[in-house]
C-alpha cells in the first residue's frame, strides 16, 4: 500500500473477485457451478493450456537459440572473428533476457500448467458425475 497511488474501492474489489470464475472455481468447487457454465469453463482451460503450450515451446526456441549463439561466439573467438564473437554474444544476451522474461511472463499470467491441467480434470469429473446422474454416458466429455 506504500507504493500504490490507485486505491480500489471495496465494491470495486468484490465485483473483481466475483467475476473470476476460476478463483470461484478454486474457492468453492465446481459443484456450485451450472452445467453450461461448467463446458464454458472446459473450453477456456483447454486454451489456455493451448498458449501455455505454444509459449513454453517459444521459450524453449528462445533458450536453444540464446545456447546457440553463445556457443557461436566461442567459435567466433576461436576462429579469430572478434566483431563476430561480440555479436554473438549479444545476441546470446537478448535471447537469454527474452527467455527470462518469457518465463516471468508465463509464471505470472498462468502460475503452471498443473493447477490448469488439475482445474480441468475437476470440471471434466464433475460433468462426468453430472452425466451419470442423468442416465448419459460420459463419452462426449
Amino acid at each position: 500500500m506504500l507504493f500504490r497511488r490507485y486505491t480500489e474501492s471495496s465494491l470495486d474489489r468484490l465485483e473483481r473477485e466475483a467475476n473470476d470464475d476460476f478463483g470461484l472455481l478454486r474457492d468453492l468447487g465446481p459443484e456450485h457451478f451450472d452445467s453450461n457454465h461448467l463446458l464454458d469453463l472446459r473450453e477456456e482451460i483447454r486454451q489456455r493450456l493451448d498458449r501455455f503450450d505454444r509459449t513454453t515451446k517459444m521459450l524453449m526456441a528462445a533458450g536453444a537459440a540464446a545456447a546457440g549463439w553463445f556457443m557461436g561466439g566461442i567459435g567466433c573467438v576461436f576462429a579469430g572473428w572478434k566483431i563476430m564473437a561480440a555479436i554473438c554474444y549479444a545476441l546470446s544476451g537478448l535471447f537469454t533476457l527474452g527467455f527470462l522474461g518469457g518465463a516471468w511472463w508465463l509464471k505470472w499470467k498462468y502460475e503452471s500448467r498443473g493447477e490448469l491441467m488439475y482445474t480441468l480434470l475437476q470440471v471434466e469429473e464433475e460433468l462426468r458425475n453430472r452425466a451419470t446422474l442423468k442416465g448419459r454416458g460420459a463419452t462426449s466429455c
